[in-house]
């Protein structure tokens, strides 16, 4: 049995309220940048899986999607929740899983496998770290278990898709030894359908790098997202917050010129297709899709916006000839990510 969540309804007509309520009256608010036309997503049936203590979109907290899931169902998407006690449906035009900070079971894997050999599509954030509060009201942070390149389904995109999320933590060093795990992405790929004509800030809070193989396949994997500069990726991050010192380690660490945020890849048979992002809060209602003001459609990074409608709708297969232009007020000032 699918779960829906009908008492969601209203959040949903709120969000779409603000964000074509924001189109609309463009003219007499200080908007921002415009945002590219944006494709209409009427009938796409998106199921997110819930069941590995993913992010959902029904979650209206700063750990939620629920502003992610407001703007796709304002676009005429249908959100599920995955049932994992039955193979994926037939009518899923994507499987989002958002975030696990718990494995997928084998069971899992293979009915996502299924889906995806039949011709689905699947969006993976693929989250490093995992934070909890001690008793004594001290952070603990410690690996994301879930998701391990070298185990489970990253095992299996990496064979039939050329793309896994690595077993790192993307951060940028300062001249003090830090390492800020906040931190914005300027390259975007210019000539695939997600990003081409992409401008603004991408921000990452804690983020994977992802492995790509790109040479000539059965499959298509093109990074869609780079970091540069200074950024690499920290093997050993954890060790760093309990000694408060870390520096990169050739051959161990993710060199800066390897380092990519978030790749796709399309499967030439099936016509299948995975997109993987390194990180789970470049969605969150705190993160990626934070608004200032509070609870407006003010974005702080409406790149990440367009980033992730434009990849539901590649994913999905939509015809992006049917598109309405965004366009959102311009947030107050706030505090941003790290800049690269």
């Amino acid at each position: 049995m699918i779960r829906r969540h009908p008492g969601y309804l209203l959040q949903f007509i709120a969000v779409a309220a603000l964000l074509l309520g924001a189109a609309a009256t463009a003219s007499r608010l200080q908007a921002g940048p415009p945002l590219q036309d944006v494709p209409r997503l009427d009938g796409v049936r998106i199921y997110f899986s819930e069941g590995n203590k993913e992010a959902s979109p029904f979650d209206r907290s700063g750990d939620g999607l629920s502003r992610w899931g407001g703007l796709l169902a304002s676009l005429g998407a249908e959100i599920e929740v995955l049932d994992w006690r039955r193979d994926i449906p037939a009518d899923a035009d994507l499987v989002v899983i958002a975030g696990p900070t718990k494995d997928l079971d084998d069971y899992q894997s293979a009915r996502l496998w299924s889906y995806l050999k039949g011709g689905g599509a699947l969006l993976v954030l693929a989250d490093p770290l995992v934070f909890s509060i001690a008793e004594d009201g001290s952070t603990l942070v410690e690996a994301n278990k879930a998701l391990q390149a070298a185990r489970g389904l990253f095992i299996l995109t990496w064979a039939d898709y050329g793309l896994r999320a690595r077993d790192d933590v993307v951060v940028m060093p300062s001249g003090e030894g830090d390492l800020a795990l906040d931190v914005i992405a300027r390259g975007a790929r210019a000539d695939h359908p997600v990003t081409a004509g992409l401008t603004g800030d991408l921000a990452f809070f804690g983020a994977r790098s992802v492995d790509f193989d790109a040479s000539v396949q059965a499959f298509s994997a093109t990074p869609l997202i780079f970091g540069g500069g200074t950024l690499y990726g920290e093997t050993a991050y954890v060790a760093y917050v309990e000694v408060g010192e870390a520096a990169y380690t050739a051959n161990q660490d993710t060199a800066p010129d390897a380092l990519a945020l978030a790749v796709a890849a399309e499967e030439s048979t099936s016509g299948s297709r995975v997109l993987v992002i390194g990180d789970r809060d470049f969605a969150t209602n705190a993160g990626g899709l934070r608004t200032s003001p509070p609870n407006t459609a003010a974005f702080v990074y409406p790149a990440n916006v367009e980033f992730l409608l434009r990849a539901v709708a590649w994913l999905a297969g939509v015809d992006e000839t049917a598109t309405i232009p965004l366009s959102f007020p311009t947030p107050a000032p706030t505090p941003a990510a790290g800049t690269e």
